[in-house]
């Protein structure tokens, strides 16, 4: 049986109320050249039983499987993407989906030799259950869209590291990347031949983006929606929209592996965005590039802990401790370089404060549609919007800038 052109892969774990949504949603492409890969760690067994009694569960491009050991996050993303046979693979959540352009651009990239492909967020989708802080159900039920689409530039993967780095790889913007992103599969086995695995941490969207980063040489990025981001109030995203997504490291399944196997020195002992984030890239290249780890800005990472998360300072003052001992540098100067980055970070946070009070709708001025009930609703409103600003994939890739 030949292999698909494109591997659409999503962990899950008892989260069915999304994830049939997703599948489904996936699978509506109804392209023969398309595989989806689902590997289910849930125990509760509820999307097992959809499965099995759903046609989609017939749909031959459907790979669903129950891993036979118990698996974290990690281990869950990496027995998925190890199940893939796609030429290219996308990795998304279960409360995500794909636009029509991913196999359009899959293709394009087999055609014409390109092994990464970036995609910017210009489109997400809120479910219906999503609450934040300030703006409560002002986002829910609702697909966004960037202001401006399209355009691409085609990058370097040194130069995008060194930022990240610098950066203190808080995030996967600018990165290659397997989540969101679409990858050929040749390039992630390369990331598993020299660490013996796709992903490592505890965040396997950065650790995949710092991997592939580290074995591959350039990679594109285009301002044109590929897939479709999910924010659910079960997801780390809706957690993180009500500050409530921080704790112990033993509190959460995402990081008590690694309390024993080991936290990455110099990064805070607490589970947060920011963490998680310093974990899995450390993590990563401790086993792909440690000479690299001397170019990690621990001060940037130690100053958002601090303006986030101040109740934490005790791990927070160990942290820096180490970190100024693992780069050689005097504890007070590191302590000067931390205080300078929290003052920058501080005025960025006031800058957007400013922004968002100019703009004080939950959308901030971002087009909209509203009213939809799940993610496979977004794929047919965001095709209409395209086709109203006349942008297609080709029309987005059609001269793509170099760095």
């Amino acid at each position: 049986m030949p292999a698909p052109l494109l591997s659409v892969v999503i962990p899950t774990h008892n989260r069915a109320r999304y994830a049939m949504h997703a599948i489904t949603s996936v699978l509506s492409q109804g392209d023969e050249r398309l595989e989806v890969v689902v590997s289910d760690t849930s125990t509760d067994g509820e999307l097992q039983r959809w499965v099995a009694a759903s046609p989609v569960g017939k749909d031959p491009r459907l790979h669903y499987f129950r891993p036979a050991q118990r698996l974290d996050m990690t281990g869950n993303h990496n027995a998925a993407v190890a199940a893939a046979r796609g030429e290219f693979l996308c990795l998304i959540g279960d409360d995500d989906t794909i636009a029509a352009g991913l196999l359009e651009a899959a293709d394009w990239a087999l055609r014409n030799g390109v092994d990464l492909i970036a995609p910017n967020v210009v489109a997400n989708y809120v479910w219906p259950d999503f609450r934040s802080r300030y703006f409560g159900a002002g986002h829910a039920s609702r697909l966004y869209f960037a202001r401006k689409m399209g355009g691409a530039r085609f990058c370097t993967t040194r130069e995008a590291l060194a930022l990240a780095l610098h950066e203190a790889a808080q995030g996967t913007d600018g990165l290659p990347k397997l989540y969101h992103g679409l990858v050929r599969r040749s390039v992630m086995e390369r990331v598993k031949q020299r660490s013996g695995e796709y992903f490592h941490g505890s965040s396997p969207d950065v650790s995949g983006s710092i991997g592939l980063a580290v074995c591959a040489e350039r990679f594109l990025i285009v301002d044109f929606p590929l897939s479709i981001p999910g924010a659910s109030g079960g997801s780390n995203t809706g957690r993180s929209a009500m500050n409530t997504h921080k704790g112990k490291l033993t509190s959460e399944s995402q990081t008590s592996g690694f309390v024993d196997a080991g936290w990455s020195p110099g990064v805070p002992k607490f589970f947060s965005v920011e963490t998680v984030w310093g974990h899995a890239a450390l993590s990563t290249l401790s086993r792909l590039d440690p000479a690299a780890i001397s170019r990690y800005h621990f001060a940037r990472l130690l100053a958002a802990c601090s303006l986030r998360h101040p109740e934490y300072a005790t791990e927070i003052e160990v942290a820096t401790a180490q970190a100024a001992e693992m780069q050689g540098l005097d504890i007070s100067a590191l302590k000067a370089a931390i205080a300078a980055e929290y003052r920058r970070l501080r005025w960025q946070r006031i800058r957007h404060v400013v922004k968002r009070v100019l703009r004080p709708t939950a959308s901030g001025g971002r087009p909209f549609v509203a009213g939809l009930e799940t993610v496979a609703e977004a794929p047919a409103e965001l095709a209409a919007r395209l086709t109203r600003m006349h942008l297609d994939w080709a029309g987005a890739v059609r001269q793509p800038s170099r760095d």
